[in-house]
């Protein structure tokens, strides 16, 4: 008799079921002589088959459907199959189909346990899938693949990987790297204490914090990161990027959509083909462009700049630094809206007007601020630029 243990449940293993018990656990879930208990949900026909396996360091899923993985104080692994098919046929033509489909687990050499999918022998009988399983929390790796299906890891203390077909991500608690890459959906990541490498043909990414470097891309949809204890890449064809705390540089990109940054310690590139980007607190060097939107960009008391640049085609482009700060300022609008088209707050920037009082006028901004230093370059092709004073 194969003994069942479900998923969620915190009893430690008995000691009396031994290797050789975990492979008669193994074998009995995929077993045509054992009965499968078939059961109409809706539309649906449904069988469930678990097992207990030895745990092992590394552990890699090949499936479909979903994929919910949580790390728990066990010392085994425990999985639960939840296998579907469409209500059409009768209930044994169900558990026909369904018989010999289940995980099958193996293992490479070295102690890596194989967690793979057996598909029932049909060609289109539209079987679904869903994996729950539950690991020891110190499992050292995990490696996801599914074709197709939302996936969910919680708690792992070492590295995770997550490729879906289409379907959405989610993981929190983890404390190694993270590779996410799903074909289509949303991805969305907590406390991540290494690495982070995420992308999705289609979805929004969040990222709650990152212990190192992060990289995020997604085809369509907005990015949203809070912390990241590194560099930072986030990329979107089409979206805003909105980006709190940095301790590394910001590479930020849209094809559509605005940009904030909070707060980086080192260098800022933004670049938005279309919306507004606006950068809080920087402290290093910036190089901001929009093809139309404003830019708003505050330096931060203390901050070393170097040579920046800040440019859009059209919109506004206000600029607040600190008064003990030493640079130069090299600003123009190539077609300047209303009477001043640059406004400073330093008197050492020198503005100069240049077209008639009443038709198209260009406008140019020279100067230095506490003898010079790095220069700050302002372009601006139709609308204004304001030099502030840091409030």
């Amino acid at each position: 008799m194969t003994r069942t243990i479900a998923v969620g449940s915190r009893r430690k293993a008995p000691s009396c079921l031994g290797a050789a018990g975990l492979a008669f656990v193994s074998v009995a879930v995929l077993s045509g002589q054992q009965r499968l208990e078939v059961k109409q949900d809706g539309r649906y026909w449904t069988a469930q088959r678990s097992a207990e396996e030895q745990a092992a360091s590394v552990v890699e899923i090949d499936t479909k459907g979903q994929v919910m993985l949580v790390g728990s104080e066990i010392e085994t692994i425990r999985f639960t199959l939840t296998m579907r098919l469409p209500a059409a046929s009768d209930k044994e033509s169900a558990r026909a189909v369904l018989r010999d489909a289940g995980i099958v687990p193996s293992r490479k050499p070295g102690g890596t346990l194989v967690l793979k999918l057996r598909e029932p022998g049909c060609n289109a009988c539209r079987f679904d899938a869903r994996l729950e399983i539950e690991v020891p929390t110190g499992t050292g790796a995990v490696d996801i693949v599914t074709r197709g299906g939302a996936v969910g890891v919680q708690d792992i203390e070492g590295s995770v990987r997550v490729r879906t077909s289409g379907g959405s991500i989610t993981m929190s608690g983890v404390g190694g790297a993270v590779l996410a890459a799903t074909a289509g959906g949303s991805v969305r990541l907590g406390t991540v204490g290494g690495p982070v490498d995420c992308v999705t043909a289609g979805g929004s990414i969040n990222l709650a914090d990152s212990g190192k470097s992060a990289r995020l891309k997604t085809i369509v949809g907005g990015i949203r990161v809070a912390n990241v204890n590194g560099d930072l890449e986030a990329e979107t064809a089409g979206g805003s990027i909105e980006v709190g705390n940095v301790s590394g540089t910001v590479r930020a990109t849209t094809g559509g959509g605005s940009i904030r940054v909070v707060e980086a310690r080192h260098d800022i590139h933004a670049d938005a083909g279309a919306g507004d980007i606006r950068i809080d607190r920087a402290m290093g060097a910036l190089v901001v462009s929009s093809g139309a939107g404003d830019i708003l960009a505050s330096f931060q008391r203390g901050s070393g700049l170097r040579d920046s640049v800040l440019e859009t085609s059209v919109g506004s482009i206000v600029v607040s630094l600190p008064e003990s700060l030493a640079l130069t300022i090299d600003a123009s609008v190539r077609l300047a809206r209303g009477t001043r088209g640059i406004i400073s707050e330093f008197p050492s920037i020198q503005v100069n007007r240049f077209g008639g009082p009443f038709g198209p006028a260009s406008v140019e901004a020279a100067g230095a601020i506490n003898g010079g230093g790095a220069t700050l370059t302002i372009r601006n092709g139709v609308g204004r630029i304001e030099v502030r004073k840091l409030r």
